[in-house]
């Protein structure tokens, strides 16, 4: 998909490594010169507070106020969950799995870490099935999710496929993903917010296209990417007033819900959101006899 001669310095590192970003100037998507060994790496990482999200950066630990994606998560995939039998890939802490317990009796997280899937085996108890990966499971699955987990992982085909495979035909993948032509780094260029967003765990930043693709060559069907802004107006002004993170709690008296709804659909016009979300459906098994 991408050309060697095609590819150019996109920035000079990540903001906790010296790792270059490489940009295919052809499909816009964004890639790490080098990627880390992720079993390892994540098996090293602890357990941090709930309320705050710590970012490692080169000036040391941030610790920034979450942006509130659990509800809006939920009501996204709402009609899918319900009475279904459900799989969150990358599921963290497993909230979301809280979250769809209120519509299906029947879920089953993916977690590489040991210590979250033991928080998450402690919490759910019998009420969830917790797995270090999708072999560990029966399959079978109708919905599939994956929030801001794909960008993480090297081998995204392979995993696709293995997803593709444990899905019930005919069932629903949901995918969230960080969109590689991002507002503040692809048109205003910001330079200390490519500082801080690019990361050593974020491997590939897709563009709805290459998204697409890839959900095609896994073998999906009836595949939609849509663009989406997480963060708001505050969190763009903060940005470009104080070249920092943070501005959907600093300047949050800045913007209202009708502003916020309003600049994120303009954004999405634009085709320059923070984030990409997909839909696609494996065939069910009268289209894989054709």
């Amino acid at each position: 998909m991408i050309r060697q001669t095609s590819v150019e310095l996109h920035w000079p590192r990540t903001r906790d490594a010296d790792i270059k970003v490489l940009k295919d100037t052809e499909s816009g998507v964004i890639f790490l010169a080098e990627t880390i060994e992720v079993e390892s790496h994540y098996g090293q990482k602890t357990i941090g507070k709930l309320d705050r999200s710590e970012v490692a950066t080169r000036d040391g630990l941030q610790r920034l106020t979450r942006n509130d994606d659990d509800a809006r998560r939920l009501a996204q995939t709402s009609e899918l969950i319900r009475g279904k039998r459900v799989c969150d890939f990358g599921t963290g802490r497993g909230l979301f799995l809280d979250d769809a317990l209120s519509l299906t009796t029947d879920v089953t997280g993916i977690e590489i870490r040991k210590d979250l899937r033991d928080l998450i085996s402690d919490r759910l108890g019998a009420r969830g099935q917790i797995a270090a990966s999708l072999a560990d499971t029966a399959g079978d699955f109708d919905l599939v999710t994956l929030f801001h987990v794909l960008e993480h992982i090297p081998d995204q085909l392979q995993i696709l496929a293995d997803v593709e495979k444990a899905m019930k035909p005919g069932g629903t993948l949901f995918i969230e993903v960080p969109h590689a032509r991002d507002f503040l780094s692809e048109e205003l260029a910001i330079t200390e917010y490519r500082d801080f967003t690019y990361w050593s765990e974020h491997l590939v930043l897709h563009t709805q296209d290459s998204l697409r693709t890839y959900l095609a060559a896994s073998g999906f069907t009836d595949i939609k990417v849509d663009y989406f802004q997480r963060y708001g107006y505050a969190n763009h002004l903060h940005w470009q007033m104080e070249r920092k993170p943070g501005g959907h709690a600093h300047f949050a008296h800045l913007s209202s819900e009708a502003l916020d709804a309003a600049y994120r659909a303009h954004l999405a016009t634009l085709g320059r959101t923070d984030t990409l979300i997909a839909t696609a459906r494996k065939p069910n098994k009268s289209c894989l006899g054709k």
